[in-house]
Protein backbone atom coordinates (compact mmCIF):
# COMPACT_ATOMS: atom_id res chain seq x y z
CA UNK A 1 0.00 0.00 0.00
CA UNK A 2 2.97 2.44 0.98
CA UNK A 3 4.77 1.82 -2.66
CA UNK A 4 1.07 2.75 -4.37
CA UNK A 5 0.87 5.55 -2.02
CA UNK A 6 4.23 6.83 -3.26
CA UNK A 7 3.94 6.26 -6.73
CA UNK A 8 0.99 8.47 -6.75
CA UNK A 9 2.64 10.98 -4.93
CA UNK A 10 5.43 11.16 -7.74
CA UNK A 11 2.90 10.95 -10.47
CA UNK A 12 1.19 13.94 -8.83
CA UNK A 13 4.78 15.81 -8.96
CA UNK A 14 5.51 14.66 -12.46
CA UNK A 15 1.98 15.88 -13.49
CA UNK A 16 2.68 19.29 -11.78
CA UNK A 17 6.20 19.40 -13.46
CA UNK A 18 4.54 18.34 -16.61
CA UNK A 19 2.11 21.29 -16.49
CA UNK A 20 4.59 23.94 -15.68
CA UNK A 21 6.26 23.23 -19.00
CA UNK A 22 3.56 22.58 -20.93
CA UNK A 23 2.31 25.98 -19.83
CA UNK A 24 5.91 27.32 -21.13
CA UNK A 25 5.26 25.85 -24.24
CA UNK A 26 1.52 27.31 -24.98
CA UNK A 27 2.94 30.70 -23.71
CA UNK A 28 0.20 31.18 -20.89
CA UNK A 29 0.48 30.88 -16.95
CA UNK A 30 -0.96 27.62 -15.12
CA UNK A 31 -4.19 29.04 -13.87
CA UNK A 32 -4.71 30.29 -18.00
CA UNK A 33 -3.90 26.85 -19.07
CA UNK A 34 -6.28 24.71 -16.95
CA UNK A 35 -8.51 27.24 -17.82
CA UNK A 36 -7.85 26.30 -21.28
CA UNK A 37 -8.49 22.62 -20.45
CA UNK A 38 -11.80 23.25 -19.19
CA UNK A 39 -12.93 25.17 -22.86
CA UNK A 40 -11.31 22.54 -24.42
CA UNK A 41 -12.75 19.27 -22.51
CA UNK A 42 -16.13 20.92 -22.68
CA UNK A 43 -15.68 22.01 -26.14
CA UNK A 44 -17.73 25.05 -25.62
CA UNK A 45 -18.58 26.32 -21.99
CA UNK A 46 -20.12 29.71 -20.78
CA UNK A 47 -18.05 32.13 -18.68
CA UNK A 48 -20.02 31.23 -16.06
CA UNK A 49 -19.02 27.83 -15.69
CA UNK A 50 -15.52 28.55 -16.75
CA UNK A 51 -15.31 30.32 -13.04
CA UNK A 52 -17.28 27.56 -11.09
CA UNK A 53 -14.33 25.39 -12.74
CA UNK A 54 -11.70 27.29 -11.78
CA UNK A 55 -13.02 28.50 -8.25
CA UNK A 56 -13.13 32.43 -9.30
CA UNK A 57 -16.25 34.74 -9.26
CA UNK A 58 -17.40 35.41 -13.01
CA UNK A 59 -15.86 39.07 -13.28
CA UNK A 60 -12.59 37.55 -12.04
CA UNK A 61 -12.25 35.36 -14.72
CA UNK A 62 -12.48 37.64 -17.02
CA UNK A 63 -8.83 38.64 -16.58
CA UNK A 64 -8.18 34.99 -17.80
CA UNK A 65 -10.37 35.29 -20.37
CA UNK A 66 -8.87 38.22 -22.07
CA UNK A 67 -5.86 36.67 -21.81
CA UNK A 68 -6.86 33.45 -23.20
CA UNK A 69 -8.50 34.95 -26.26
CA UNK A 70 -5.18 37.63 -26.72
CA UNK A 71 -3.43 34.65 -27.40
CA UNK A 72 -5.55 33.07 -29.60
CA UNK A 73 -6.37 29.73 -28.65
CA UNK A 74 -10.26 31.02 -27.12
CA UNK A 75 -12.87 33.12 -28.65
CA UNK A 76 -16.21 34.08 -27.68
CA UNK A 77 -19.51 33.38 -29.59
CA UNK A 78 -23.03 33.90 -28.89
CA UNK A 79 -24.63 30.85 -27.40
CA UNK A 80 -27.03 29.66 -30.14
CA UNK A 81 -29.55 28.39 -27.21
CA UNK A 82 -29.47 31.95 -25.75
CA UNK A 83 -27.90 34.40 -27.83
CA UNK A 84 -27.65 36.88 -25.00
CA UNK A 85 -25.51 35.15 -23.24
CA UNK A 86 -21.82 34.03 -24.53
CA UNK A 87 -19.83 31.06 -24.80
CA UNK A 88 -16.13 30.08 -24.75
CA UNK A 89 -14.69 28.07 -28.19
CA UNK A 90 -11.39 27.13 -28.01
CA UNK A 91 -9.93 27.73 -31.71
CA UNK A 92 -7.80 25.19 -33.98
CA UNK A 93 -4.65 26.75 -32.13
CA UNK A 94 -5.62 24.65 -29.17
CA UNK A 95 -5.57 21.56 -31.07
CA UNK A 96 -2.46 22.51 -33.03
CA UNK A 97 -0.50 23.09 -29.69
CA UNK A 98 -2.10 20.14 -27.82
CA UNK A 99 -0.29 17.80 -30.44
CA UNK A 100 2.89 19.60 -30.07
CA UNK A 101 3.34 19.42 -26.62
CA UNK A 102 1.31 16.10 -25.94
CA UNK A 103 0.88 14.00 -28.95
CA UNK A 104 3.88 11.69 -27.19
CA UNK A 105 2.48 11.46 -24.25
CA UNK A 106 -0.93 10.54 -25.30
CA UNK A 107 0.81 7.76 -28.05
CA UNK A 108 2.71 6.19 -24.96
CA UNK A 109 -0.54 6.76 -22.59
CA UNK A 110 -2.60 4.55 -25.12
CA UNK A 111 -0.10 1.55 -25.65
CA UNK A 112 0.01 1.91 -22.10
CA UNK A 113 -4.02 1.45 -21.56
CA UNK A 114 -4.10 -1.07 -23.91
CA UNK A 115 -1.33 -3.68 -22.06
CA UNK A 116 -4.06 -3.82 -19.31
CA UNK A 117 -7.07 -5.89 -19.52
CA UNK A 118 -11.00 -4.92 -19.40
CA UNK A 119 -11.11 -6.12 -15.84
CA UNK A 120 -7.17 -4.54 -14.65
CA UNK A 121 -8.71 -1.33 -16.35
CA UNK A 122 -12.04 -1.41 -14.11
CA UNK A 123 -9.92 -1.66 -11.43
CA UNK A 124 -7.65 1.27 -12.69
CA UNK A 125 -10.69 3.45 -13.46
CA UNK A 126 -12.12 3.01 -10.13
CA UNK A 127 -9.22 3.84 -8.30
CA UNK A 128 -8.85 6.84 -10.67
CA UNK A 129 -12.67 8.04 -10.30
CA UNK A 130 -12.73 7.66 -6.33
CA UNK A 131 -9.01 9.37 -5.74
CA UNK A 132 -10.78 12.11 -8.18
CA UNK A 133 -13.14 12.78 -5.83
CA UNK A 134 -11.14 12.50 -2.69
CA UNK A 135 -8.90 15.02 -3.78
CA UNK A 136 -11.95 16.91 -4.91
CA UNK A 137 -13.61 16.86 -1.35
CA UNK A 138 -10.22 17.97 0.18
CA UNK A 139 -9.57 20.80 -2.21
CA UNK A 140 -13.45 22.06 -1.53
CA UNK A 141 -12.21 21.83 2.73
CA UNK A 142 -9.17 23.29 2.25
CA UNK A 143 -11.15 26.45 0.29
CA UNK A 144 -14.11 26.49 2.69
CA UNK A 145 -10.97 27.26 5.31
CA UNK A 146 -9.42 29.90 3.44
CA UNK A 147 -12.78 31.92 3.28
CA UNK A 148 -13.57 30.95 7.16
CA UNK A 149 -10.25 32.23 7.20
CA UNK A 150 -10.01 35.28 5.14
CA UNK A 151 -13.46 36.51 6.53
CA UNK A 152 -12.55 36.39 10.18
CA UNK A 153 -11.21 38.70 12.39
CA UNK A 154 -7.98 38.64 13.91
CA UNK A 155 -7.88 37.97 17.76
CA UNK A 156 -5.29 38.24 20.42
CA UNK A 157 -4.64 41.94 19.60
CA UNK A 158 -6.02 42.88 22.99
CA UNK A 159 -9.30 44.70 21.61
Amino acid sequence: MLEVQAALRALSTEIDRLDGLAADRFGLNRTDLRALDLIAGAGTLTPTALARGLGYTTGGVTTVIDRLEAAGYVRRQPDPSDRRRLVLCPTDAVAQREAEVFGDLALEAQAIIASFDASQLATILDFLQRTGEATARDADRLTTLQSRAATSTPSGDGR
